[in-house]
């Protein structure tokens, strides 16, 4: 019977969460937050300290790995965070701060704050290249859900909030809140997404009529 991956050390040990997490963001050995000096480091072990502090020789300052990252600041476990991580990204639809919350047995807002944290690091930073690139395949597509405050209900989606989501084949996936869902606006998003020399791939719907001027 195989192990459950929560059963790595990193989910479970203290130490050894900062040493996964120092092993990915220093290959190269510790370094200084204040100085930059890389590998001039040595770890602060003493029953007084806290997991994963270090002093750097250079500057004679304290740190952690945590200093710069989401983590910063938090008085969280890192192995609650790390937990809390592998279960966001490896959840198809989602994990809310409720459930993190009692997955962890950490207060609801010490999961609201872990949540929107590690959310808001998956956003994507400067500006987003293109999807597609030469000769590439891009999937697009809408959903309807939910219903709008104030909104008639009526045929058609327009009383729903409306998502488009752009997937490239064997890449990236990206989702788009539209607060009005209209032909001239998908074209824009084709626009801003998607690279002039890919294959665009949509579904019958009428927004997308007139597509293959869109792009190539």
């Amino acid at each position: 019977m195989s192990k459950s991956i929560f059963s790595a050390p990193q989910f479970n040990d203290e130490a050894a969460a900062y040493a996964f997490v120092e092993a990915h963001l220093w290959p190269e050995g510790p370094v200084c937050p204040h100085c930059g000096v890389i590998g001039q480091a040595g770890r602060l072990q003493g029953k007084s300290n806290r997991p994963g502090l270090w002093k750097c020789y250079a500057c004679r300052k304290p740190f952690s790995v945590k200093v710069g990252t989401i983590f910063e600041a938090s008085h969280i476990q890192m192995r609650d965070w790390l937990t809390a991580i592998h279960m966001i990204c490896s959840s198809k639809k989602g994990i809310s701060a409720n459930q993190l919350h009692r997955t962890l047995g950490i207060t609801l807002k010490s999961a609201w704050f872990m949540a929107h944290r590690i959310r808001e690091a998956f956003k994507p930073s400067g500006k987003m290249e293109p999807m597609g690139g030469e000769g590439g395949f891009v999937e697009m597509d809408e959903t309807y859900f939910g219903r709008k405050p104030d909104v008639p209900v009526g045929r058609g989606g327009a009383h729903k909030h409306a998502v488009v989501s752009l997937v490239e084949r064997g890449g990236r996936a990206r989702s788009l809140y539209m607060p009005v869902m209209r032909k001239r606006d998908m074209q824009e998003i084709v626009d801003h997404h998607v690279s002039p020399k890919a294959n665009l791939r949509t579904d019958e719907s009428s927004l997308y009529f007139g597509i293959e001027d869109w792009v190539g």
